[in-house]
């Protein structure tokens, strides 16, 4: 049997998720887990990463020309785990992405959401970039996160206004530097 025809690869990049479900009291290990045409690959463990966690993290794979028996070389499968130290580790949602608009347009990223038998639990934000073997497509779309939003965690969850440290602290150093920067003049 001849080996599929590969026509270009698909780079995912793994940003970042948002509502995890959180199992326990602890905040929690996850990682995520991407597979396309049988080939599974993951990312590392954000530690403490919680319900909130950040990867940035590239995963390659190689599109095959033949789509295969239901699309499965068109749907990127995705999930997250809590990575337990005993044991089997917790899966706390998983989702799907048809990967075809992107072979296509060049270019995908987006809130992928999570679900598991129990409902909603969470979103997934992927990056994907497909390079064809052949000539690149020239339409492409700008990125749905802002440059400080792209790597950042959720706001913090005190009112407007209010900062996240109730007082202000006071430092030692207060003055001590700009009368320092006064006297080298």
């Amino acid at each position: 049997m001849s080996k599929p025809l590969e026509i270009g690869t698909l780079v995912v990049v793994v940003l970042k998720a948002r509502h995890l479900h959180q199992p326990s009291f602890y905040k929690q290990n996850p990682y995520a887990q991407a597979s396309l045409s049988g080939l599974t690959k993951r990312t590392t463990v954000d530690q403490k990463g919680g319900q909130h966690p950040v990867w940035d993290d590239e995963l390659r794979y190689p599109v095959l020309a033949d789509v295969g028996k239901d699309n499965v070389n068109r749907i990127l499968e995705v999930a997250c785990y809590k990575d337990e130290q005993r044991g089997e580790d917790v899966l706390l949602g998983k989702g799907t992405v048809n990967i075809e608009e992107t072979l296509q347009i060049g270019e995908f990223d987006d809130w992928v959401p999570l679900e598991t038998s129990a409902g909603p639990r969470g979103e997934l934000y992927l990056e994907m970039t497909f390079y064809a073997n052949a000539p690149p497509s020239v339409t492409r779309r700008p990125s749905k996160l802002t440059l400080s939003d792209r790597l950042s965690r959720p706001g913090s969850y005190y009112p407007q206004g209010q900062s996240s440290q109730p007082f202000p602290r006071p430092s030692i150093y207060t003055g001590a530097i700009e009368r320092w920067f006064e006297n080298q003049r």
